[in-house]
């Protein structure tokens, strides 16, 4: 079982209603500090596995809807980092290369469950453990963007 801690702030994506820039600049925060975290910390991931997103905060969100929206973009990195092979980038007209995400996390070898506790300290707790039936090992490191 592999358990991670960063000391990244969530907040309910669905229910927030800052300026878009507020909102990128956390996001790309998020996914920053996670990339870093994986490319850091290289291990072997087990395939397939179940990862746990615990949110760390003083207060609880809706455990139905807003926790898994508050780990929308950690997860949407979690799987590019896995699943490098799955993130699409493509050009825009003004001739920007986008890489998106969004695909990668939705791989049937990985099982997504959520959590939260409360705690002073803000921050996320990342927990990856084998399942049952798992054979094949993905290798994180340092070749990953």
């Amino acid at each position: 079982m592999i358990t991670w801690e960063l000391p990244l702030t969530t907040v309910s994506e669905s229910n927030c209603s800052e300026h878009w820039t507020v909102k990128r600049k956390r996001h790309q925060q998020q996914q920053f500090f996670v990339r870093c975290l994986f490319n850091h910390e290289a291990q072997e991931i087990p395939m397939p596995c179940e990862i746990t997103l615990t949110r760390i905060s003083s207060r609880f969100l809706d455990s139905e809807e807003n926790l898994p929206m508050a780990f929308k973009w950690i997860k949407d990195e979690i799987g590019a980092c896995l699943f490098p092979e799955k993130v699409v980038t493509y050009h825009k007209k003004n001739r920007k290369t986008i890489k998106n995400k969004g695909h990668a996390d939705s791989d049937p070898r990985v099982k997504w469950k959520y959590a939260q506790e409360k705690g002073k300290r803000l921050g996320i707790r990342i927990e990856i453990k084998a399942s049952a039936d798992s054979t094949a090992v993905a290798l994180l490191g340092t070749a990953n963007e």
